[in-house]
């Protein structure tokens, strides 16, 4: 008697459901960590900071356009609507990334703390404008706004990649978390609008490459020295700021 043949090889993922799935890693890990750690503690910082500078920096208005010292919902949900966009645009730039990053995960996530501390904080400290010249101490304003994208770094890597291990939940309540975050925050809807737009070229240019025989050696040492230049010139930009501020 002849059974029937099982074929028990898995089939080939469609260039849809990739990008699906990777818009839903981004979606989910990018919002959730953007709103906690870049939102939450952004408001964390500033009141710490307000806390330990002199009474006459409350009131004024920081570069960003809000008032030192005054607590509002409106406020902070924009801090946190920041920290979402932030997020998505972190947890893309990290998938980017994370194929040309060397060595354990804690080392590669120590590398892309590291790296977003000093090219994001040389972005968040300038010497022009009154945050960095108004709040004191200066060590600790300019310590927070260096330590708050490296934790964010460290973070957005370890969920996107707990995220991506883990897969996506079966049916149609796997499109409950990233629909209830856009619905939160649905001035992010452009920007994933984006992302999905750049994921569905971005997919079916990786297995063109992938099927060619891959990145050659010498065209990863290229990428991967670009990357470490940024975070180079990142640090350099961030250490005259420092100096132009003491």
């Amino acid at each position: 008697m002849t059974g029937a043949v099982v074929d028990h090889e898995p089939r080939p993922v469609s260039v849809v459901s990739e990008v699906g799935e990777r818009l839903w890693v981004l979606v989910v890990a990018g919002i959730s960590t953007g709103v906690v750690v870049a939102g939450v503690g952004s408001r964390l910082a500033m009141l710490v900071l307000r806390l330990t500078s002199p009474d006459r920096v409350r009131g004024m208005t920081s570069d960003d356009g809000f008032e030192i010292g005054r607590f509002t919902l409106g406020g902070t949900y924009n801090l946190l609507l920041l920290g979402a966009a932030v997020g998505v645009i972190g947890a893309a730039a990290y998938r980017a990334v994370a194929p040309w990053l060397l060595g354990p995960n804690w080392f590669r996530r120590c590398t892309v703390a590291a790296a977003s501390g000093v090219v994001v904080g040389s972005m968040l400290v300038h010497d022009d404008g009154i945050d960095f010249h108004a709040l004191k101490p200066l060590w600790l304003a300019v310590g927070l706004f260096v330590a708050l994208p490296a934790v964010f770094g460290a973070a957005i890597a370890a969920v996107v990649d707990r995220l991506a291990k883990r897969g996506l939940p079966a049916g149609q309540r796997r499109w409950i978390s990233p629909v209830l975050l856009v619905v939160a925050f649905p001035p992010v809807i452009p920007l994933v609008a984006i992302t999905a737009l750049g994921l569905a070229a971005w997919v079916p240019a990786q297995r063109a490459v992938a099927s060619s025989g891959g990145v050659p050696p010498f065209a990863g040492f290229v990428i991967r020295s670009g990357w470490a230049g940024v975070a180079l010139l990142g640090l350099v930009a961030l250490v005259r700021d420092v100096q132009a501020l003491t």
